[in-house]
């Protein structure tokens, strides 16, 4: 239940009267509803179903029996003002002609506020889309789905415009046929800009944590479309690992590392990287700077490092890595050196792992590289090696029979014990089989065990039901994708008209 939304049978009066079916979401600068109308398709009418945005601050507004929005003198004025805002934004809205930007069929005012229609889109926002696609895309198909929103944005930066929203929930996947495309909604943030400079400052803005950079959360001073580049890559990132950024103040590179699957290609890796810098000058400038990282990587020199240039895209060198340790010092060689000479055998050096990403331009040795043999004070040695424990050494150690072992004679056959007979390995508990049962208060599809939800699944609900881990009270028409035994739900997520409200963890 929506607080101080239109009822349902509502009527609203634009080009044609659209009758309010449900409220659909709200935020802080309006309602969202489903809607329907008859329109005429050559001489037939036929009833279409619409997305209407009503503005209403829920801070300062409320609600009069008649649907008119009633506002406390005292903020009659910021009210004016942020509504005229939202109207000149929807006035730009309308006039953008773009695949995969939501398109705005009309704007009105009625009930002292103002409202503007957009096509239907469905309910399946990119955040729904990647929870039932096995929890993360693979690469193809989140390239697939990234690339039409570059198209989008650089459309809309072009026109001075930035959306300053980007996220998984506001990307509706809408199918056509055989094919579905991402498609950019809620432009309740956007704003032209100018030379860096907003035309008209609204003063308010929000923050997606996760989504959001850094400078949103701060005292931004320029705007540019690096602001929407960060938000495009967080997404990125988010379909590829199926897991939500953590916030702009503690993202790292080591952590992007960590959150991204091996197999992910380093052009793509390189790409959100760039876009989940810090520093706005540090991250591609333009949004076709970022789609060049996306299909080729960053950019290098002429000697093959990566350049400092700020802005173009390129990864500097004194950001790639920023909690990661220093390089392999000449100290940590001597120490190996000394533990060589001290056992008296010979040791292979199998590897160098280079913890948290390592420097991109550093050279790690070769397996059969000949280590200089060098003396060090062994007490600042071991200091020294301390701090570098990201660096693993693997010894394989290859050892000198001695003058005794080799006069042992050899056992005589009779002498040798016989292989004990192994014992038999207990058969494995069985697995959990696939399937739909019904629960009485909801259908559960997915793993089973003995009759009961075992493993990932679905959770779809017919009706109210509390469940433990839950800060809220699932209601029919909602639904849990997430993960049970024997039965009982032990963490996922909680949707209401395809929006992720609620998370749960026992």
């Amino acid at each position: 239940m929506i607080h101080n939304a239109l009822t349902i049978g509502s009527s609203l009066k634009g080009a044609v009267l659209y009758t309010i079916a449900e409220p659909l979401h709200s935020g802080g600068f309006g309602i969202t509803y489903r809607a329907t109308a008859q329109i005429m398709v050559g001489n037939i009418p036929q009833t279409a179903t619409f997305t209407i945005k009503e503005f209403f601050i829920g801070k300062i507004c409320s609600r009069d029996a008649n649907g008119n929005v009633v506002v406390a003198t005292e903020n009659q004025q910021a009210f004016k003002n942020a509504k005229a805002d939202f109207k000149t934004e929807a006035e730009i809205l309308h006039s953008l002609k773009h695949d995969n930007i939501v398109p705005v069929n009309e704007v009105f005012e009625q009930n002292n506020t103002v409202y503007y229609v957009m096509s239907y889109l469905g309910n399946v926002s990119l955040y729904q889309y990647v929870a039932e696609n096995c929890g993360a895309l693979q690469e193809s198909q989140a390239k697939g789905i990234i690339l039409p929103l570059t198209s989008a944005l650089a459309y809309l930066h072009n026109r001075n415009i930035l959306h300053l929203d980007i996220k998984p929930d506001n990307i509706m996947m809408v199918r056509h046929g055989n094919t579905i495309k991402p498609v950019l909604i809620d432009f309740g943030q956007a704003m032209y800009f100018v030379n860096g400079k907003p035309k008209k400052d609204k003063g308010i803005r929000g923050y997606s944590k996760g989504y959001s950079p850094l400078e949103l959360k701060q005292n931004v001073s320029t705007f540019s479309p690096s602001l929407d580049i960060y938000s495009l890559a967080a997404t990125l990132l988010y379909m590829l690992s199926g897991v939500d950024p953590c916030d702009a103040e503690e993202q790292s590179i080591h952590k992007i590392y960590k959150t991204l699957p091996e197999s992910v290609s380093s052009n793509t890796m390189d790409a959100i990287i760039c876009g989940l810098l810090k520093d706005a000058a540090d991250r591609p400038n333009d949004i076709a700077s970022f789609q060049n990282i996306l299909e080729h990587g960053k950019p290098s020199t002429a000697n093959g490092s990566s350049s400092n240039n700020a802005g173009d895209g390129r990864i500097p060198t004194d950001t790639i890595i920023p909690d990661s340790p220093k390089p392999i010092g000449t100290k940590l060689i001597t120490i190996a050196c000394v533990v060589v000479v001290a056992i008296g055998g010979w040791f292979a050096w199998d590897k160098f792992y280079k913890g948290g990403g390592g420097n991109a331009t550093e050279q790690t040795p070769a397996a059969n590289d000949t280590l200089p043999s060098q003396k060090k004070d062994s007490t600042s040695a071991t200091a020294d090696t301390e701090k570098k424990t990201s660096i693993e050494i693997v010894k394989t150690h290859v050892a000198t029979p001695s003058k005794k072992e080799e006069q042992k004679p050899t056992p005589k056959k009779e002498e040798l014990k016989p292989t004990p007979t192994p014992t038999p390995s207990p058969k494995p508990t069985p697995s959990p089989k696939s399937g739909t049962v019904n629960l009485g208060y909801a259908t559960w599809t997915g793993g089973l065990l003995n009759g009961k939800p075992h493993g990932e699944g679905t959770m779809k609900f017919y009706g109210s039901h509390a469940i433990s881990g839950c800060s809220m009270t699932p209601q029919a028409g909602d639904y849990i994708i997430g993960y049970c035994e024997n039965g009982e739900v032990q963490n996922g997520a909680l949707y209401r008209d395809g929006k992720k409200i609620d998370t749960i963890i026992r």
